[in-house]
């Protein structure tokens, strides 16, 4: 009889020390897997954080705006234009934008949000609109920090 205690005993440390080592496994792996996740958002800051659910067009930075780089002109009379659904470039009154100068177009360019996006087309403008140094001829996606030029004014795009 004392041979099978003693057999039983050993058996019972057994399996105590094996209980033990997958609970160190499984610690390890969640670890693992916690540390791949957190490398993945360090690598893609860009994303948005959405403050509410799914569907809502709200973010943590608030609604997109254009800052004045350079208007050495002085044509300008804000530095910051915010942007909600669309904004219109030109130099007529009835734009959202107005730069009075002679090489803007009267209706020069539209920026719009499409979901989440937000799209820069040149109105046929006789000049043309730069998007960072090159000149658009499509509907184009707007990245943050994006610099676009139109006439003698500057503008960064911010999100």
């Amino acid at each position: 009889m004392p041979a099978k205690i003693h057999l039983f005993s050993i058996v019972v440390m057994a399996l105590q020390y094996s209980l033990v080592l997958l609970l160190y496994y499984f610690l390890y792996r969640v670890v693992m897997i916690a540390a791949k996740d957190l490398t993945k958002l360090a690598v893609t800051p860009q994303t948005p954080m959405v403050l509410f659910q799914q569907g809502e067009s709200t973010t943590v930075n608030g609604p997109a705006k254009l800052i004045v780089i350079d208007d050495s002109k002085a044509l300008l009379t804000q530095t910051v234009y915010p942007i909600t659904e669309s904004l219109t470039i030109g130099r007529s009154q009835d734009n959202d934008l107005i730069i009075n100068d002679t090489i803007v177009s009267h209706e020069h360019a539209c920026i719009s949000k499409s979901k989440q996006t937000y799209l820069i087309a040149d109105l046929h403008s006789t000049n043309g609109t730069l998007l960072n140094g090159q000149r658009i001829e499509e509907e184009t996606a707007l990245a943050d920090g994006d610099v676009i030029q139109i006439g003698a004014v500057t503008l960064k795009f911010e999100r």
